[in-house]
């Protein structure tokens, strides 16, 4: 019978045991946890890094398979003019750009196999790859090659600006000359076009000589039309000088206006703090300030 009484009783303790071990847990899952606050719905500087620098890594292997594809097969032009567009991609991103460091040294190879390959429209593909390398003598180089070999004026005229930068304008001139008999009589614009080329790489004394190539009465027509553009830009530049000063006047206008009310609200402040309460005081005091204000102008 006591045995009974024990067992019972040890049973009992463990069960409160239990029950107070549990008691806690139920305690702490009733009390409200700390509210969250929501979000801006914007992705943090740090998540936009990250997203940044996969594309980047993500861009620069997608440039160095498509190489790799035109390396094998430099046959195939489909390949490589999408390596060479690749390539001006790669360039045109820092970031990837920094995980391909080899890759002017690797794309020159590429370059080379799609100009063997179809010259006509490759070496205009291929100037367009240098310049974005940011080889402007080899680009510019190209463009004359694809002025030559391709007889097209846009490349001849494309050339001066990467040679102008490389110091090669004679070269530049040299193409735009021998492309003018494909472009007099043609398209106004395209002519107008090359004879600007001549004028970027020409000065007041050079320009005369460099258009010695086009007929009398189409240099005086094209000097006319650069009278009147200079016209032009004289007057753009007076309308924004006359348009800045208008600008200029109305903000200084608008900060005075503000720097009145601002003084006179300090005086009906003042005015009010010495009327102690007094109604027919503060009423002067807010008619003051009407008048006050009205003289500060409408900004």
């Amino acid at each position: 019978m006591k045995a009974a009484v024990a067992i019972a009783l040890a049973s009992t303790a463990c069960v409160t045991m239990s029950a107070s071990m549990m008691i806690g847990p139920a305690i702490v899952a009733m009390v409200p946890s700390k509210r969250v606050e929501g979000g801006t719905g914007d992705l943090a500087k740090a998540a936009h890094d990250r997203l940044a620098a996969r594309k980047q890594v993500a861009l620069a292997e997608a440039t160095r398979d498509a190489l790799a594809a035109a390396d094998a097969a430099p046959a195939d032009l489909r390949l490589q003019r999408r390596a060479a567009a690749m390539v001006r991609s790669c360039a045109g991103d820092s970031g990837a750009h920094a995980h391909l460091a080899e890759l002017a040294p690797h794309a020159a190879a590429t370059l080379e196999h799609l100009v063997a390959t179809a010259p006509c429209p490759g070496l205009a593909d291929v100037a367009a790859t240098w310049l974005a390398l940011g080889d402007s003598a080899k680009g510019g180089e190209a463009y004359v090659a694809a002025a030559t070999q391709c007889d097209s004026p846009e490349a001849a005229i494309a050339a001066v600006v990467p040679l102008r930068a490389a110091d090669k304008c004679d070269e530049a001139i040299a193409a735009l000359r021998a492309m003018w008999p494909k472009v007099h009589g043609a398209r106004a614009t395209l002519g107008i076009a090359l004879l600007d080329g001549v004028t970027a790489c020409s000065d007041a004394l050079t320009l005369r000589k460099n258009l010695a190539f086009v007929p009398a009465d189409v240099m005086a027509d094209y000097f006319a039309l650069l009278q009147a553009r200079r016209r032009e830009a004289r007057e753009a530049e007076r309308r924004a000088e006359v348009e800045r000063e208008r600008e200029a006047a109305q903000e200084q206008a608008s900060a005075a206006s503000s720097q009145c009310r601002s003084e006179c609200s300090a005086a009906v402040s003042s005015c009010e703090a010495s009327c102690q309460g007094d109604g027919s005081c503060l009423q002067r005091c807010s008619s003051v300030g009407h008048v006050c204000n009205s003289g500060c102008g409408s900004y």
